[in-house]
This record gives structure tokens, sequence and C-alpha cells, in this order.
């Protein structure tokens, strides 16, 4: 875990999106085990209701499968993706879905052409934009 950071504010962010009751899982594209692994280092499993992995299923990002999968078992209710990348972008748009991208991750694409809902810079300021944007939100379905 030595090359493995976390961006400034992200427990934080997650610590305060799961005490104003949102439900949070990941879908990444790294394999499941080590994606794991990770979140337990960090001390971010205790907020991942639910782990979708590269290898969780036949289909990756920007397949929307894994993205449905992570939603059914999250269930019902709104839902906001939140990435960093094109490919993120396109999970998104394929699943029908919010996007919150944020802007200092992986994306090499300019920032107004991936179709965010929301963009942001600073995971300290994740929760409050959440909490504007939730009303607006379409649940999941």
């Amino acid at each position: 875990f030595d090359l493995t950071a976390l961006y400034p504010g992200v427990l934080v962010a997650l610590d305060t999106l799961a005490a104003q009751g949102h439900r949070l899982g990941l879908c990444t594209n790294k394999p499941a085990g080590p994606a794991r692994a990770v979140l337990r280092h960090f001390g971010l499993d205790k907020h991942m209701a639910v782990l979708i992995g590269g290898d969780s299923l036949p289909q990756r990002k920007p397949d929307p499968a894994p993205l449905y999968a992570a939603l059914a078992a999250l269930g019902p209710g709104p839902a906001l993706f939140v990435g960093d990348s094109e490919v993120d972008a396109e999970t998104a748009q394929r699943a029908g879905v919010a996007l919150a991208l944020f802007t200092e991750g992986y994306r090499k694409a300019p920032i107004d052409s991936l179709g965010a809902k929301l963009i942001f810079s600073d995971f300290a300021a994740l929760p409050g934009l959440v909490s504007h944007l939730a009303p607006r939100l379409l649940p999941n379905s």
C-alpha cells in the first residue's frame, strides 16, 4: 500500500455521507480482492455496503452491468455515481445514473465533455453538494 494514498478529505466525506444515511458502495475495474484490501487498509470498508470489482461479473466498466449490480445490492432510492475518469462518465451515462465527477483524478478529457451532474475538486465539499443535489436525483429503478 506504499504507493496508494487517499485524496484529502475522503474519509471525512464518507463518514459524513454515511452519517447522513446514504448507502455507499464501490464499483471498480480493480479485482475485488485487492480493492477490498485497500478499503480495509484505509478504514473505508466500514462504509461500503457493496463492492463490485472488475472480476465480480463477466462485464467491466464502462459496461453498465457492474453499476447496475451495485445499485441492485444497495437497494432502491436515488443514485449518484462518483467517478474520476472517462470510463466512469461513460458507465454513468450508459446506466442512466447521475455522475459526480472528481476533477483531480484520472480524467484527461475536458470536464464539460463528460456530462457530469455535479463537479468537485475537494472531497470535503462532496457531502454538501450531495445534500443540495439529492432532492433532484431520480430514484434508481
